[in-house]
């Protein structure tokens, strides 16, 4: 038998036919010294995939001359021993940075070449932000509403809350913290070694940011994104009166959908009954120009049942939302004691003019709040009710299409919280958030203070004996931190 005979190879494997590319006036060369051949090749491979054109010689036709972990010097020095090479009055392709690239395949296409990307002066180098120091708690930190490392730290929230939902409370915590970091800080991470010295960034979130820097994904993250448990953890908790434990119990049990849930309503709580049958207006989010005519109209009850006393609006509005998916107020009156047991009548009021869809009142703890004092969690202690209202659409808004005509009205979650003038601001704090704001904030204060901070009070770890504050600001100076507002507090 005659032996068979072996395919001649055409070519590099590395390079495109230029048929086959997205963007003819780009072609790439990969410069391989600090590169490495491997890396090359993986680079390489994952332009292809996008529709980019790799030369593999260095020719008159390459446009952008890719480099890693090269100085300026270093790339003008490279190109000069090549120029000899190129035709004369060929311009030279430009000489950038691997930031480039990374961008430009998490983009799908090729980014405008920026000032920081070149190579060709020394100047870049020196432009990429050098690591910063950072406090390592987030109320020492302003952390902004918009920040610049919103996909990095999105990526890493998307893990915490998949380790929520396995109960894995310290990875929580620690991707949580990660995240936090890169919302504080000043300018975009392009770079690992940005993060160098940064607080909370262990191997795990550093091999997340790696990944993401250079291939604008992450396949940890985008696997648990598409995970069959994650998206139904993420629905049922979504769900008014559902929380991870519920969801996780009825995920184990094989329930999928809120089909499933809709055809067992006796393993339903009144609450969840009403989140369920609500689900789709409780999904969407409400705008800070509902949120203020919501205000009005609590105001306005409250008002009717105890003239004198506020409402006050808490949570992510108050942190410069302007769009979420509840509302928190907190009502109060200059008077300590009159606003007890307020609430019963407020709903009342409320139900008259039928704007209230499903309502749970909760007593509040009356009496001193010393007894609270280890109890980081005790917001349950004020009087409260977990609404759903009836929102009004404007009428421009209530027009829906031909089939599906647009109900006049939306629900919206709201909760109602009642607390005394004493304790009036520590619920303020408590409730303007963010979580991770205030799980740091009570953090520090039994660390580095040995206090005891909660939404009633500010206590001595030994004596039990509250604070007396009249403001936020009061609290930030007895820890000794410096006030941050509540726009700052997006931890």
């Amino acid at each position: 038998m005659l032996p068979r005979r072996r395919r001649a190879r055409v070519g590099p494997p590395e390079a495109a036919p230029s048929s086959a590319a997205r963007f003819p006036g780009v072609a790439i060369y990969l410069a391989e010294p600090r590169m490495g051949r491997s890396r090359r090749a993986f680079l390489t491979r994952l332009a292809l995939s996008k529709g980019f054109r790799v030369l593999d010689a260095y020719s008159p036709e390459v446009t952008h001359v890719v480099m890693e972990g090269t100085s300026a010097e270093e790339a003008i020095s490279w190109q000069e021993h090549r120029t000899p090479s190129l035709p004369p009055g060929c311009s030279h392709p430009a000489l950038l940075d691997v930031s480039w690239f990374t961008e430009s395949m998490a983009a799908g296409q090729p980014v405008p070449v920026e000032h920081r990307h070149r190579l060709e002066v020394a100047v870049p180098r020196e432009e990429l932000p050098s690591p910063v120091w950072m406090l390592p708690y987030a109320c020492q930190r302003p952390t902004p509403l918009t920040h610049h490392n919103a996909s990095l730290s999105e990526a890493l929230e998307t893990l915490a809350e998949a380790a929520d939902f396995d109960g894995s409370k310290g990875r929580h915590v620690s991707f949580c913290r990660a995240a936090s970091v890169l919302k504080a800080l000043p300018s975009p991470v392009t770079a690992l070694s940005q993060l160098q010295g940064l607080p909370h960034f262990g191997e795990h979130s550093r091999r997340v940011i790696q990944e993401l820097l250079e291939h604008g994904v992450c396949e940890e993250v985008e696997r648990v994104r598409l995970s069959e448990r994650y998206q139904t953890m993420k629905l049922f908790t979504q769900i008014f009166g559902v929380g991870v434990r519920t969801a996780d119990q009825w995920y184990q049990e094989g329930l999928r959908t809120l089909d499933d849930l809709r055809e067992q309503p006796q393993r339903l709580t009144k609450q969840q009954k009403a989140g369920l049958q609500h689900y789709q207006d409780l999904s969407a989010l409400i705008l800070r120009s509902e949120v203020e005519a919501l205000q009005q109209v609590v105001e306005a009850a409250v008002g009717q049942v105890l003239p004198g006393a506020t409402v006050t609006l808490a949570g992510g509005f108050r942190r410069g939302k302007l769009q979420g998916h509840d509302v928190d107020f907190l009502i109060t009156h200059p008077q300590e004691g009159l606003e007890a047991g307020l609430l019963p009548s407020v709903i009342c009021c409320l139900e008259k003019q039928g704007l209230v869809l499903y309502h749970q009142h909760r007593r509040g703890q009356p009496g001193d709040p010393t007894h609270l004092a280890q109890k980081p969690h005790a917001m349950d202690a004020f009087e409260m009710s977990l609404c759903i209202f009836r929102l009004p659409r404007p009428p421009e808004a209530a027009v829906g299409g031909p089939r599906e005509p647009c109900p006049p009205w939306k629900a919206v979650r709201v909760d109602l919280v009642v607390t005394p003038i004493s304790q009036f601001p520590f619920a303020l704090l408590g409730w303007t958030g963010s979580k991770h704001f205030e799980r740091e904030l009570r953090r520090f204060s039994r660390k580095e203070r040995g206090l005891w901070l909660n939404s009633h009070g500010l206590f001595d770890s030994e004596q039990k004996m509250p604070f007396h504050v009249a403001s936020e600001e009061d609290i930030f100076g007895l820890l000794g931190l410096e006030y941050l507002p509540p726009e700052q507090r997006n931890a």
